[in-house]
């Protein structure tokens, strides 16, 4: 195991002070810590992170940590690099695009200095990432541990860009939207972390977003394959293909909150306990909806669109069906400040294209249901009961284990209340291994009922409670 050792003091006699100590060596385990954008955005949150290193150290671990920029920063960085030119090269940006978490590990290494911590941060080159030439969407090759272990083993905490990392020959390289994700579970796997420890703004892995909907209810376990559904279906959690090589080397992960000690969601090779058909529901942020109807079911046509979508590092969700017409039909979903933008590079590509119709549509958002139960008939009924009362979804979308509905903006946050209270709330009291969400709203909830009142569930989710009103 590279795992850092430290010298420890053990007395051979008892209640001779300095005399007759000698020192022995003790193995401490590697804990990989990594923080999103989120818990970076600003002073507080750096100094807030930086107290989390310090108490995993102070618990007897050695903590390696991995960043992500600051929140908005690459997105900041691209744009001032397409009003110089609308298509930069892919190596120049990527040496550019890998200074915002530079950014953030140099806070980060000066908050743990602050605090008495020797700390020092490092690119994902130095830390010894070596991957492929393929700037924007590089895959890691190898991690070569040797710098990041003697720094470790020199009392040092290593603070390490995420995202990044050189080919052989040292040009820098990004991993793609997400890539800190895969940096964290790769130096983990390296460096035989005994977990890797990713920080948020909420506590773990919940029936729904805490932000969009007060009731919902933390999973303290879930296995590798329930996470990968959820990524596919596109919640921005963690990145498949950390997920992924997380269930290749058996890598224990778990989701916390920055902020919060209240528990975390853990992620191994056990099989989930929540024994739901649908057990999240996540609604997307207010979106665009791109359709192109019509195109030709040519290969070069179609490869050629294709590479301009991944050029342009828009985050994309689509479909590619027969049209109703002729051709194919492709439904673009992206955020939808980026549909306009996007409109207007379709049309430009397009206009050599007789027959294609390009159509935007604004302010919708995704509801998308993940479970292996999705195609089952409760779900179905549930979702009937919901579009009766809410009128039909605009579009919908499958997956192996999501389903998906694009409804209106306005209404987006309704949908998934009902879909939650139908499919999650209604009997998720007596599932295993799930609680509830512990907030005062949910706390200030309990209240004794009448005898007469009929008996409903408690909210910290327990089958047996002796909270539980009666």
């Amino acid at each position: 195991m590279q795992a850092r050792s430290l010298p420890r003091l053990r007395s051979t006699e008892l209640g001779r002070g300095q005399r007759g100590q000698k020192l022995e060596r003790i193995e401490v385990p590697n804990r990989v810590l990594k923080f999103g954008g989120s818990c970076l955005a600003g002073t507080d949150q750096i100094e807030a992170a930086a107290r989390r290193v310090s108490q995993v150290l102070g618990a007897g671990l050695s903590p390696l940590v991995v960043v992500s920029a600051m929140t908005g920063m690459t997105n900041r960085i691209l744009a001032t690099a397409r009003r110089l030119h609308p298509d930069p090269p892919g190596d120049e940006l990527d040496r550019l695009l890998a200074t915002g978490e530079a950014q953030a590990a140099t806070l980060l290494a000066i908050a743990l200095q602050q605090r008495g911590l020797r700390a020092r941060s490092f690119s994902g080159q130095e830390a010894g990432i070596v991957t492929d030439n393929c700037f924007g969407r590089a895959r890691i090759v190898r991690v070569d541990a040797a710098r990041l272990t003697a720094s470790m083993a020199a009392g040092e905490i290593p603070v390490v860009t995420g995202f990044q990392g050189a080919t052989d020959d040292g040009r820098v390289t990004t991993l793609g939207r997400g890539g800190s994700d895969i940096t964290a579970v790769a130096l983990g796997v390296a460096h035989e972390a005994d977990r890797v420890s990713f920080y948020r703004d909420v506590d773990g892995v919940h029936s729904a977003d805490p932000k969009f909907l007060a009731i919902s209810y933390r999973l303290d376990q879930l296995d590798y394959d329930s996470m990968i559904d959820l990524a596919e279906a596109g919640a921005p959690i963690l990145h498949p293909q950390a997920l992924e090589t997380a269930r290749a080397h058996d890598m224990r992960l778990e989701i916390r909150g920055l902020h919060s000690g209240a528990g975390s969601t853990t992620i191994d090779a056990e099989p989930a306990k929540h024994g739901l058909p649908v057990w999240s529901i996540f609604l997307s942020h207010p979106m665009s909806v791109l359709t192109l109807e019509g195109l030709p079911s040519d290969v070069d046509v179609l490869s050629r669109l294709m590479a301009l979508l991944d050029r342009t590092d828009i985050r994309l969700d689509g479909e590619l069906q027969p049209a109703e017409t002729r051709g194919v039909c492709l439904a673009l979903q992206m955020p939808d400040m980026e549909g306009p933008l996007l409109e207007a590079q379709m049309q430009d590509f397009l206009r050599e294209e007789p027959g294609v119709r390009v159509d935007l549509e604004r302010r919708r958002r995704r509801v998308t249901l993940v479970g292996k139960g999705v195609a089952s008939r409760r779900v179905s009924k549930a979702v009937e009961k919901v579009a009766l009362r809410l009128g039909p979804p605009m579009a919908t979308y499958w997956g192996a284990h999501h389903r998906a509905f694009v409804v209106p903006d306005r209404e987006g946050r309704t949908w998934l209340a009902s879909l939650h209270q139908e499919l999650i709330h209604s009997g998720l009291y007596v599932a295993a291994g799930v609680r509830a969400c512990a907030d005062e709203a949910n706390a200030s909830t309990r209240r004794r009922e009448s005898p007469r009142s009929p008996r409903r569930p408690c909210p910290c989710l327990r089958a047996v409670c002796p909270d539980a009103p009666t």
